[in-house]
């Protein structure tokens, strides 16, 4: 939750309720499994963000791997647990080679939960994927935000998508309009339209940002800082970043001008 209302686990449930109710917005070759992908990503994740976000004391080891095992006995599909599972393992063990180190803290490994659940959610949405319903029409008719996202995770930026929709906002994510962003002049051409169409920016931040992970610098890559800059150009005001796991403000020198996203009320973002 952070300093938002949001946190993984409720945008993955309800963007899960939302290709059930088949409001058709997002077209898919197999919308089931695109559902059944939500609904497990925030089965397995249940617990761990409230531990986060209130938590004082981190728990250890064997308290963390007690939830996710409880959380795996209630996901009906054994493959995605056993996958994340393996991969989780397998990047833990390589940074206690790394460090020399038999311990992990709960942030590493709840760091290594999302980013498993991550690319486990690209390969099914690459996989179904097809394109936005009368994209022309829904752009026009709502007020637009801008995503800018500092890493790829097409599950998030995709259950964002459905959060903004499902409160009367359209969120522009690239890769959903136009494909991947491959930086190319014309590419930069489309961003440019958007950005100018656009009322309002968010800036969807690293999970090791969030988590004030050692190591990271805080840093905006560099197509970042020109969607930022370029924004701002057209529009002073209306830029926002996300807060999942903020207990204080993040310091940055660009996101000092940002404000938390609180929550979105009638496509507006507060």
């Amino acid at each position: 939750m952070g300093l938002s209302s949001l946190t993984r686990y409720n945008l993955f449930m309800e963007s899960g309720d939302s290709i059930e109710s088949d409001d058709g917005i997002v077209r898919f070759r197999d919308y089931l499994s695109v559902k059944n992908m939500y609904y497990d990503s925030a089965r397995l994740i249940r617990g761990f963000e409230d531990i986060i976000n209130n938590e004082e004391r981190m728990p250890q080891m064997e308290e963390y791997q007690g939830i996710f095992d409880r959380n795996a006995n209630e996901v009906q599909d054994l493959l995605f647990v056993q996958r994340i599972t393996n991969q989780i393992q397998q990047q833990m063990s390589k940074k206690m080679e790394k460090e020399q180190s038999s311990s992990n803290s709960f942030k590493t490994y709840f760091r290594y939960l999302l980013k498993a659940i991550a690319d486990y959610q690209e390969e099914v949405i690459e996989t179904n994927f097809i394109g936005l319903s009368d994209n022309e029409i829904i752009r026009t008719a709502r007020k637009q935000t801008f995503l800018s996202y500092a890493y790829y995770d097409k599950g998030l930026t995709q259950a964002l998508f459905y959060y903004f929709w499902l409160r009367s906002g359209f969120l522009y994510v690239n890769w959903m309009w136009d494909g991947a962003n491959n930086h190319s002049s014309a590419t930069k051409e489309k961003l440019e339209d958007a950005l100018k169409d656009s009322n309002q920016f968010l800036f969807l931040r690293t999970t090791n940002s969030e988590l004030r992970i050692r190591g990271n610098n805080n840093s905006i890559r560099q197509w970042c800082a020109w969607e930022i800059g370029n924004f701002y150009t057209k529009h002073k005001e209306e830029k926002y970043y996300t807060s999942f796991y903020d207990k204080t403000e993040p310091r940055n020198d660009i996101l000092d001008t940002f404000s938390p996203m609180r929550e979105v009320v009638l496509g507006e973002i507060r």
